[in-house]
């Protein structure tokens, strides 16, 4: 199944915009949207924990650890390079790892075990101008989170029409694991984050 809703990514851009040169004089990387997006969606992995499991045809297995895949396009294909324990990381060390295991993946030097062990997909296309998308779980996981481009639009807000940064999400649900409601209490939990980022200090 799939479900889709839209985040309003204004107190995202002004974080990010504060949390720039803080990351980058830590560990000489610069901090993008993907890197805020692994620690909101761990941060909601941990409070819906069925969206962090794997399914085999004997039972559906809740993962112990929070790990997020990145997917990677390269020239030949796709990797997923995974990001452990990414609940109990803060954003600098995520934007440091993260990195990392891009250019890793991009020299085609990544171990095995950058890229296995993951119990969630996130994959953007949103520098593709890409608005929205379904993406492909990638197995034995059971959901996959498709991100959009960040596009300034109308939004209506008390009756007011105002230009707002939108980003549209797209989760994919293995229905065997995962009911309509579930996935999407995990999206509103996605969302309730990204809108108030000090959600993702609790």
């Amino acid at each position: 199944i799939y479900l889709s809703l839209e985040v309003d990514m204004s107190n995202i851009i002004n974080m990010r915009e504060k949390l720039i040169p803080l990351v980058q004089s830590k560990y000489n990387v610069k901090l993008s949207y993907n890197h805020i997006l692994i620690k909101a969606v761990a941060t909601a992995l941990k409070l819906n924990p069925i969206i962090n499991s794997t399914f085999t045809e004997e039972k559906i297995i809740l993962n112990q650890q929070i790990n997020i895949g990145l997917a990677v396009a390269l020239e030949d294909g796709l990797i997923v390079p995974v990001i452990k324990d990414a609940d109990k990381k803060g954003l600098a060390t995520i934007a440091k790892e993260a990195e990392e295991l891009i250019q890793k993946a991009k020299n085609k030097k990544l171990l095995p075990d950058e890229y296995h062990g993951g119990s969630f997909t996130i994959t953007n296309l949103g520098m593709f101008d890409i608005e929205n998308f379904c993406a492909i779980i990638n197995q034995p996981e059971t959901a996959i989170l498709a991100v959009g481009k960040i596009i300034k639009k109308p939004v209506v807000i008390d009756d007011q029409i105002a230009i707002k940064p939108m980003m549209n999400l797209t989760l994919s649900c293995d229905h065997r694991a995962i009911d309509g409601a579930v996935g999407a209490r995990f999206l509103q939990s996605i969302k309730q984050i990204l809108e108030e980022p000090m959600n993702m200090l609790l």
